[in-house]
This record gives C-alpha cells, structure tokens and sequence, in this order.
C-alpha cells in the first residue's frame, strides 16, 4: 500500500465519531479479506490453518461461506480464532446453518484484532450417516481491514487499538453523541454495574441440555419431543441482554424438514408473533438493539414442523449469546 495512497484515505476519512489516539494517532483502516479453501474426504475430521500475512495489525469484522443456509448438512464446523477463543461451544455448528453471503455473513463484533503471523484454524468433521458420497468443498471467507497508523501523514509501528481509549477523551475529533459501537468501543457499561459474556442454552427443567428430536418416517413425523414448548431459564441476580440466537439443527438419514418457531419471554413478551424459521432468519443475525430478559424470567422456543420428507431425525437446540449485567 503507497503511503500518498493512506494519506489521502485519511484525509477523507471522517474525524467525526473517529477517535485520535494519544499523539495525533489515527487508524486507517484498509478493506483485507483471507479465503481459506478447504476440502473434506468422506468420514475424514480435519483441520485447516491460515495464517495472517500482513506487516499490519488486521482485524476480523465477518465471517462468510460459500454454503448456503441448509444447503449441505452432515459437516461440523468449529473455528478457533489467533485469540485461542472457539467460537462455538462443543463440537461446532453444522457448515449449512453457520453463515453465507452478504447479510447472512457471521458478525463478529466487537471486531478482533489478529497480530501479523497470528493464525486462525477451522476444523471440519463428517458427521453424514455412512460418510459422505464424495469429496465436499467448502469455503470460508474471513473479512476484514488492515489496520494502517498514521501521525503527520507518516506511518507509525506498533500502536495500539483507538478501542481501548476511554469514550470521552477530550479531544476536538471526538463526537461524545456517537454511540460507542460506532467507536468500536463494545456495550457502554452504565456506571455502578458490571457486565460479563455469557451463552444460555435451552435445557430441560433439570438443567439438561434439551435437544428436541422429532423422528421422521415415511414423509410423516412418527414421534413428537416431550416436553414443548422448551425454555432458557436465566438466572436470577443479574438482567440478561440478548445480541443474538444462535441454533443448531441437525438431520440424519434422510430427513429433511424445516423448524419454524416463536420466541417468547415469561413475562409476556413475543419476539415474533407468527412461527418463522429462526435457523435462516435470525440465527448468528446481530440486534440493532440489544433485548432485554429479566434475571429469573425464562425465555420459551414454540416450535413447529413442516415440508417434512424422507426417514430419520431432526434435532434443535437454542442459544442466547449477550451479556448478564448485575448492579455493583
């Protein structure tokens, strides 16, 4: 990348809502994307590598793939990330319902900073009843920007991220009405409260992990889960702020169906009033705001079976990924 080229890009880049690091420091950042083609033989369980090759700092925005939703089941995909983080729990997501193209893409935010010769690793397995028929592709994009920093129109070395700055910094470039996602800043924590990751998973009312399985023979379902509807409970202490859903639906022999559902809190709220197929539309899909679940309220999954064809499984599970805030 010219430096003339980095100049005039800072040049035009907007100082409103940017933050200007210590020193007149600001970030440039540059559109860098790593494609990581992959190829996985029947019954095999393999892991790819790929590794950052930028002089810069890059940082991780989105995640695509080249599989649509639903269309290739039977292939688990786990991801570890160069932070050492997975990011699924157990054993992955099947491929079909992680991610695809455009608004379908996995966001991940906040945005992750990978270190020049960091590496990020994807491990496929064969899941498919018998193996699958042949060798499968499978292409993953991960999407994001280089991380270029610039003081007097000169580049400088080794800086650290402006999202570590604290959100009021006094300087004539910070717009304090800007939210501060839009400063990469993360969830603006209120002060007197404490904030933590967390991922809830529906499980049964003795705290099993409940994966609902209908039984499929002849195009018709021959046995219906018990019991339904199924819940998350949250606990009870801290509020639960939900980003996102994430679901996991697997098929074996083959069955093929589609899982339509309603989300519902026990305290009377209704994300969706009529039955949607939540693993297309709503699965890995960040909230432009953040939903709000009462500590010791539940949240119910309603869920319902159609275009039923073929012989064997359908299972489903649901996860609440946000974060729990609890007053200091």
């Amino acid at each position: 990348m010219k430096l003339e080229y980095l100049r005039q890009a800072d040049i035009v880049l907007s100082k409103c809502g940017r933050p200007t690091l210590p020193g007149g420091v600001t970030a440039v950042p540059i559109c860098k994307g790593f494609i990581m083609p992959m190829v996985l033989n029947p019954g095999e369980n393999a892991t790819f590598t790929k590794e950052i090759t930028t002089a810069v700092p890059w940082v991780l925005r989105a995640i695509s793939s080249d599989m649509a939703s639903a269309s290739l089941v039977g292939i688990r995909c786990q991801i570890q990330l160069p932070n050492g983080r997975f990011l699924f729990g157990g054993n992955g997501v099947d491929i079909g319902q992680f991610a695809w193209v455009g608004s379908w893409r996995w966001l991940q935010d906040p945005e992750l900073r990978c270190e020049p010769g960091s590496k990020l690793q994807v491990t496929l397995t064969d899941t498919t009843p018998g193996g699958l028929a042949a060798a499968t592709p499978v292409n993953i994009l991960f999407d994001g920007a280089l991380l270029h920093f610039l003081r007097g129109g000169e580049l400088v070395r080794d800086y650290s991220l402006a999202s570590a700055l604290p959100r009021y910094q006094g300087t004539v470039n910070e717009n304090i009405m800007a939210p501060c996602w839009m400063q990469n800043g993360g969830i603006l924590t209120p002060d007197g409260y404490e904030d933590s990751f967390m991922v809830y998973a529906s499980a049964d009312p003795i705290d099993q992990p409940q994966v609902t399985t209908w039984t499929v023979a002849g195009d018709v379902v021959t046995v219906q889960p018990n019991p339904l509807p199924f819940e998350i409970q949250i606990d009870p202490g801290a509020d639960f702020y939900v980003r996102r859903v994430l679901l996991d639906l697997q098929f074996t022999g083959d069955a093929t169906a589609i899982v339509r559902g309603k989300l519902r809190t026990g305290g009377g709220y209704v994300v969706n009033d009529n039955f949607i197929d939540l693993a297309r539309y709503l699965c890995g899909a960040e909230y432009p705001g953040n939903w709000l679940v009462k500590g010791g309220d539940s949240v119910f999954i309603d869920p319902v079976l159609s275009d039923v064809a073929g012989d064997g499984t359908v299972t489903y599970q649901v996860f609440l990924e946000g974060f729990r805030r609890r007053k200091l």
